[in-house]
């Protein structure tokens, strides 16, 4: 998957997650990733939420049940493809 199919909504939240250095251990409740998209409009915020579930699927976000509420973090051995998802694109113009 590219940055262009991750689409704004996921990729804010992975943004979010890796500047507060979310990976490993440390982890956060869901509910609060979920507040950082509620001013994209409706269509945006359900795609969003659609790869934000591909990213917990394919490893590069993990959960860890807690009692009240699910919490997640950043998978510390994908953490290259996780940038890879999220840096803004180096414009190089080889023709």
């Amino acid at each position: 998957i590219d940055k262009m199919e991750l689409g704004i909504g996921c990729q804010r939240m992975l943004q979010r997650l890796y500047r507060q250095r979310r990976i490993g251990g440390k982890h956060l409740p869901e509910v609060i990733c979920r507040q950082w998209i509620k001013n994209l409009s409706k269509q945006e915020r359900k795609k969003a939420l659609e790869k934000w579930k591909w990213c917990i699927q394919e490893g590069l976000v993990l959960t860890k049940q807690k009692p009240s509420e699910r919490h997640v973090f950043l998978n510390p051995t994908k953490v290259n493809e996780i940038k890879q998802l999220i840096k803004p694109e180096e414009e190089n113009y080889e023709e």
